[in-house]
């Protein structure tokens, strides 16, 4: 086969840009930076309320959201980025599962953003008055953070089924990661039992570490293999 006739073939098919893999792999980082850096405070035998106030008056509460937000808002651009791209659109199954994660990290992104300004409702907490921020926050994260991390999940286990995102290790992160945030964002309301969980979730910052670095790989091997004659 020819070095043109092998560009021409590439060039019809559908190809995913580095652009993906670089954002993911950021955003990737971001994710788990901001995780770990998020106040790990959890006093026994206090309300809902009262432990956020912990939370919010811990000086850290702001950066580590802050780098949690900028994470989750690159982990949506590179998945919406996949998707407008079209190079899954060949496998049904994950072009299907990378628009819904594309959808569901968007509106998570959303919603770590209002997390990050429910902290200005410190006070309102601190002086047992209504807090408008963190009673919507909380509503809707329990309901954008199981979409989430159930979407990633799912792509995750269809990406290494299909060899189009990550491989299976990388899955195996992608599900731990996802159900657990899951499983503890969608109880937060009712129990703290499953607060031992959230942390867990930087499985889907790993996976997208692994996916990212894996899309940027086949891309540059795919190139390579195009320039050979």
């Amino acid at each position: 086969m020819s070095a043109m006739y092998r560009t021409e073939e590439v060039t019809r098919a559908p190809r995913t840009s580095p652009l993906v893999g670089w954002l993911m792999l950021a955003g990737g980082v971001l994710y788990f930076v901001g995780g770990s850096m998020h106040p790990k405070e959890d006093p026994p035998g206090v309300s809902l309320k009262e432990h956020l106030l912990v939370m919010y008056e811990d000086p850290i509460w702001y950066p580590a959201h802050a780098v949690f937000f900028v994470g989750m808002v690159l982990l949506a651009a590179s998945l919406v980025t996949l998707v407008r791209g079209g190079s899954l659109r060949p496998v049904r199954a994950a072009h299907a599962l990378a628009v819904v994660a594309a959808v569901t990290t968007t509106l998570a992104a959303a919603g770590s953003l209002l997390h990050l300004v429910s902290g200005s409702d410190a006070d309102r907490i601190a002086a047992g008055r209504s807090t408008p921020i963190t009673d919507v926050q909380v509503i809707v994260e329990t309901i954008t953070v199981p979409a989430f991390g159930v979407s990633i999940a799912a792509l995750a286990v269809v990406g290494a089924m299909t060899g189009t995102i990550g491989n299976w290790v990388a899955a195996v992160l992608g599900v731990i990661g996802g159900v657990a945030y899951a499983l503890a964002g969608g109880t937060f309301l009712l129990t703290d039992r499953l607060d031992f969980l959230f942390p867990v979730s930087s499985g889907i910052a790993l996976w997208a570490l692994a996916a990212g670095i894996g899309l940027l790989l086949r891309g540059r091997a795919a190139r390579r293999a195009v320039m050979q004659p």
